[in-house]
């Protein structure tokens, strides 16, 4: 197995960590990214080392990039069917992370021409990859939200505007969608989600959950386009530039409030970001 090894500096000085005996090569990928729209999508810090690298020093790593999420891969299991996968950002270890583990399939599959069919998480939650036109497509179970009059209660002071309906996956570490009032959904079709102004530090204290604000641009079936973005400050996020995961919620709330199945998804961080996805049989195909 022969690859270009691409050894990022991710400051002008080299860092120290690169000298590691167990680092076998680090690299970039970005993701979601659409120059037509001028959207800039999500980058990973892919790093592949050998046995002996622990998770203190992989959080070290981490501390160093300046990206949203560093993936880590054993360089033993790469070239199996199975693959354990690791993300951390700068300040603790992601429990899943959609966008880091397309990055590093399609990273894999540029430098080596093979990219295992699963990578599973330490949760043991499997990301199954699909190869198509030399592109990796990511395959999910999708996680179906109940309406919670709950969270939209708690979240009453952290947006600058009226909360319509709420909908979690879970009370501790999982997903919140949140829709707003038709004013404000009337100022959507100028602006979408960009003058949502958000109290980070009050949602921190708040909710246990990450937040996605979301709404629907176009509902027609052909060509269907949402929008939404990302908040998670409780686990060391304000706001995520890319966020593939969350799309496991979103798809099947959207198939049951408008009956889409396919639907472009644009997220309206400073990055911006072009997500797709096909939703059926309770699972997401991202790409």
């Amino acid at each position: 197995m022969q690859a270009k090894v691409n050894t990022l500096c991710l400051t002008k000085r080299k860092p120290k960590w690169l000298a590691l005996r167990f680092i076998k090569l680090t690299s970039t990928e970005s993701v979601f990214y659409s120059p037509a729209n001028n959207l800039k999508g999500s980058s990973a810090l892919i790093v592949i080392y050998k046995n002996g690298l622990t998770s203190k020093t992989m959080q070290y790593i981490a501390s160093q990039s300046n990206h949203p999420a560093t993936v880590f891969l054993n360089q033993n299991e790469i070239t199996k069917r199975h693959c354990n996968i690791r993300w951390f950002n700068q300040t603790s270890e992601i429990k899943r992370c959609g966008h880091g583990t397309l990055a590093a399939a399609n990273f894999l599959i540029k430098h080596f021409g093979y990219c295992p069919e699963v990578l599973t998480s330490m949760s043991h939650e499997r990301f199954t990859i699909r190869v198509k036109k030399q592109r990796a497509q990511l395959l999910l179970k999708s996680i179906e939200p109940k309406k919670s009059e709950l969270a939209a209660g708690e979240l009453k002071s952290v947006f600058s505007s009226a909360i319509k309906a709420a909908y979690s996956t879970g009370d501790k570490n999982g997903y919140t969608v949140v829709l707003f009032n038709e004013e404000f959904s009337k100022d959507v079709e100028k602006d979408d989600l960009k003058s949502l102004h958000v109290d980070f530090k009050a949602l921190s204290k708040l909710h246990k959950n990450a937040v996605i604000a979301l709404s629907i641009k176009n509902k027609d079936k052909k060509n269907a386009i949402a929008h939404f973005r990302y908040f998670a400050p409780q686990f060391g996020v304000n706001e995520d530039s890319a966020t593939g995961s969350a799309i496991t919620v979103i798809a099947p709330l959207l198939f049951r409030l408008h009956g889409l199945n396919k639907v472009k998804l644009i997220q309206q961080s400073n990055n911006g970001a072009l997500l797709n996805y096909e939703f059926n049989n309770a699972k997401v195909v991202i790409y």
